[in-house]
């Protein structure tokens, strides 16, 4: 009776289900319907649809936008920082360099374009060449800076920022680049000082309660660089920095869950970001979620196919889920790799799962005696509490978390 209930129940679901051909279909009919609508409408609409965060919806508006006008440079703006939304990261370098390409001096592409790269060297070359038409434009000279400071060119940093003050001293931006300067060379206060000069001129920017949290936590005070980054959260909940620092502050106490839920929160916000990925697995993995931090893990490897701590935590993942096999493959794997970290450690784990494997096999090979269980009367047998203990003791698993 119930496998006929069940099979009516799937009939009766599968006839209200819409075919895929009709799905399809539907796609197709909206993408015609976008399409036929005025060009100033569609970007209209747009824009009302990026305010409210609908960024599926704003792509499928600026697609339909430029298929009519496709060297209009703010739409291939907004389509590129669109796509960022969506963890595209390429398709919106792509954007971006198609609205440079049409406006060389459009600074806003130019910077969201320089972060994109691969290299500091790389966005370099985007920043600079884009100044030659824009010189004096005080984004990219920030933006710059912040490229030389990342190459340790403190000097020639710190000369851009001052010639962004010298012609705007209210540049909020400009101040935070000092701070980052003076923290890395070692002068704190100097770097505080010029983080509350931001301060006071952007109270909204949460990138500046984030730098005064990062500061704090140089200064191993704790409990004001937690605070600093709640605020940070509460005036930009969409910065995802701040909640990444969350992540990392309690991930450091072993707070997996308040560090999942952090991670989940930066990782929403800006999902092309591997590392987030990473943190996050390991949070899984503390809260032994081994399943959910093994498909954070993949993730990662799906853009770095050779990222070491992703692979050891992939292979940890399927040993504690327990897919002996799954995982001896990723920690030879992993083994193989150039200059593996935790070397030792995988070796060690293959020679449990290799035992774990081989006494498996011993015990579902080795057959019963009959008269152990041919016509055996089991009311006759003692009764007692504890169990004998096993004839071979197999190696006990590694604890699901480990301490990074």
């Amino acid at each position: 009776m119930r496998r006929v209930t069940a099979a009516l129940l799937a009939a009766i679901a599968c006839s209200h289900a819409p075919p895929r051909e009709s799905r399809a279909s539907d796609r197709e009919a909206e993408r015609q319907r976008l399409f036929d609508l005025p060009a100033a409408i569609l970007y209209k609409e747009a824009r009302e649809l990026m305010e409210r965060g609908d960024w599926e919806g704003a792509r499928a508006r600026l697609d339909a936008y430029l298929a009519k006008a496709p060297e209009e440079a703010p739409a291939l703006f907004d389509a590129g920082w669109v796509a960022e939304r969506l963890g595209d990261a390429r398709p919106a370098a792509d954007l971006y360099a198609r609205a440079l390409k049409q406006d060389p001096g459009n600074a806003g592409a130019a910077v969201n374009l320089a972060r994109l790269q691969a290299t500091p060297a790389e966005s370099e070359g985007v920043l600079r060449a884009a100044l030659q038409k824009a010189p004096d434009e005080p984004r990219l000279l920030n933006a710059l800076a912040a490229v030389l400071r990342s190459q340790h060119e403190l000097d020639d940093a710190a000369a851009l920022v001052r010639r962004v003050l010298e012609r705007h001293p209210r540049d909020a931006a400009a101040y935070r680049n000092l701070a980052a300067i003076e923290a890395d060379r070692g002068k704190l206060r100097l770097a505080e000082s010029a983080l509350n000069e931001a301060r006071k001129l952007d109270p909204k920017d949460g990138g500046i309660a984030n730098g005064l949290g990062i500061l704090a936590m140089r200064r191993d005070d704790v409990a004001a660089a937690r605070g600093w980054f709640d605020e940070a959260t509460r005036i930009d909940p969409a910065f995802a920095p701040a909640w990444a620092n969350l992540g990392a502050l309690a991930l450091r106490y072993r707070d997996y869950a308040a560090a999942e839920q952090a991670y989940a929160k930066a990782e929403q916000l800006d999902p092309s970001r591997s590392e987030l990925h990473l943190l996050r697995g390991w949070a899984l993995e503390g809260l032994r979620r081994s399943r959910e931090a093994r498909a954070e893990y993949e993730k990662v490897l799906a853009l770095d196919p050779a990222r070491d701590d992703a692979l050891y935590g992939k292979a940890s993942a399927l040993k504690a889920e327990g897919n002996l096999d799954a995982a001896r493959q990723a920690f030879q794997q992993y083994a193989a790799l150039p200059k593996a970290p935790r070397l030792k450690e995988a070796q060690t784990q293959l020679a449990a799962i290799d035992l774990r494997l081989k006494s498996t096999a011993q015990a579902a090979a080795k057959p019963l005696p009959k008269s152990a269980t041919v016509g055996l009367d089991l009311s006759k047998l003692p009764q007692g509490s504890d169990a004998a203990p096993p004839s071979e003791p197999l190696p006990a698993d590694d604890p699901a978390a480990v301490v990074r």
